[in-house]
């Protein structure tokens, strides 16, 4: 599923992500004007296309959120390399 998602944020740009429904589950539930996750999925997307600018003027909580998601990636990928190597 993570695979998924950064597959998509590379592949769909942040502009397309842009034009989409507002999809913030707090903007609607708490009536808020902005989330402080707010534009966090187009950032990751600008991200993930190597726009660093773009992305923090999306939300800056993606020097966070981007790095992480990679180094999940990367966790993910190790240990299905071990259990592959472990079952051979």
């Amino acid at each position: 599923m993570l695979l998924l998602a950064l597959v998509l944020f590379v592949l769909v740009p942040p502009e397309v992500l842009g034009r989409g429904p507002d999809i913030c589950l707090w903007k609607h539930l708490f009536h808020l004007t902005a989330c402080p996750a707010c534009g966090s999925t187009r950032a990751l997307a600008a991200f993930f296309h190597g726009n660093l600018t773009q992305a923090l003027a999306y939300n800056k909580n993606v020097l966070a959120t981007g790095p992480l998601l990679l180094f999940l990636l990367t966790q993910d990928a190790v240990r299905l390399l071990w259990r592959f190597v472990a079952h051979s």
